[in-house]
């Protein structure tokens, strides 16, 4: 098992002194965020890392090509940790350099758009598969909520959508154990499981911005992360529901944030399971979050076809749609019924 050594969840936790405790060696560290993180919270990097020296990497797209790049830049270099400050997709970059450098990584969310925080995965487009990269977590996580709070609410509320996820990523896992021997982790799948219905007592209030479910939701996203370090694979964290937004990530790039085609697409598989669908179509829309494939700008002929192609991306990865090998017929009529 990989985990986090260090989580601080609170109101102004990204300051000096906790960073100066996390690396009690005041040495060089590498800084890799986003142009508009910098220009937004400049002043706050500055302060809570004046005891140290760095270098700053801004990092535009969320690709293999742009991790490369920052590699290169700075592969000669003496850095001995690297911090990522921003979005999902830049904590991604951070902790692939971090891992091929052989270096720690503190993960400092500026949002709480996913559980990648505190994994120990790297999802980067532009590789040979679109899925997630088997690296390190982080060292730690310092989830600043003063600085959540001011990401747009999207950027918030989606969190809770992959989280949702969960409800049906735990069940793959163990169809894939019964009916293939797979490995399965009885505690890995409740903690990531436990997550989800922790996120979902706080849907309303995560939808209408409340600093305690905010923070509820922040708690939840990082324990999925820690569920599949304990796991040792992203399989308590991802299934059905993810091959489905994996598949429209190529069929249909940058409708929708990845959360949101979750959320949507656990509504789908939740009913192939026989789950309370409904109920988690209503706590989408508590938080605020899309319903439908159309909501997201996705027609019909296209979320059909991403379910279809969802189980051909990782014909290893067994799950509900593997099994079941719907029509395109069938799916249609499901997605009627479901009204999404």
């Amino acid at each position: 098992m990989e985990l986090p050594q260090i989580v601080i969840i609170g109101d102004g936790s990204f300051n000096r002194d906790n960073i100066s405790n996390i690396f009690k060696l005041k040495s060089r560290g590498l800084i890799i965020t986003g142009p508009h993180v910098l220009k937004k919270f400049g002043g706050e990097i500055e302060s809570a890392l004046s005891d140290f020296s760095y270098d700053t990497v801004i990092v535009n797209e969320p690709t293999y090509e742009e991790a490369e790049r920052v590699l290169a830049q700075v592969g000669a270099a003496n850095h001995l940790f690297v911090i990522g400050i921003g979005g999902g997709k830049t904590l991604d970059i951070a902790k692939y350099v971090g891992f091929k450098l052989g270096r720690p990584v503190l993960s400092v969310p500026t949002n709480a758009s996913n559980d990648g925080i505190a994994s120990p995965f790297s999802s980067l487009r532009g590789g040979k598969y679109p899925y997630s990269l088997k690296v390190k977590p982080p060292l730690g996580v310092v989830a600043d909520v003063s600085i959540i709070m001011q990401a747009p609410e999207g950027q918030i509320n989606s969190g809770l959508g992959d989280l949702i996820g969960k409800i049906t990523s735990v069940r793959d896992w163990h169809l894939a154990w019964k009916e293939k021997g797979e490995y399965y982790g009885g505690y890995a799948s409740k903690l990531a499981l436990e997550s989800a219905r922790h996120a979902l007592a706080s849907a309303e209030g995560i939808g209408s911005l409340k600093l305690d479910s905010v923070r509820n939701l922040l708690e939840a996203l990082i324990s999925a992360g820690v569920a599949g370090g304990i796991a040792g694979s992203s399989r308590p964290l991802s299934g059905s529901e993810h091959l489905i937004t994996h598949a429209l990530d190529v069929l249909a790039p940058g409708q929708g944030m990845h959360g949101e085609k979750v959320g949507v697409s656990t509504v789908f598989t939740s009913y192939l399971y026989g789950l309370n669908w409904g109920k988690i179509k209503s706590s989408l829309n508590k938080a605020g979050l899309p319903v439908s494939y159309k909501e997201l700008g996705i027609d019909r002929k296209t979320a059909v076809k991403a379910i279809t192609m969802a189980p051909t991306l990782r014909p290893e990865r067994y799950t509900i749609l593997h099994k079941m090998g719907l029509s395109e017929s069938k799916i249609n009529e499901m997605l009627d019924r479901l009204e999404i």
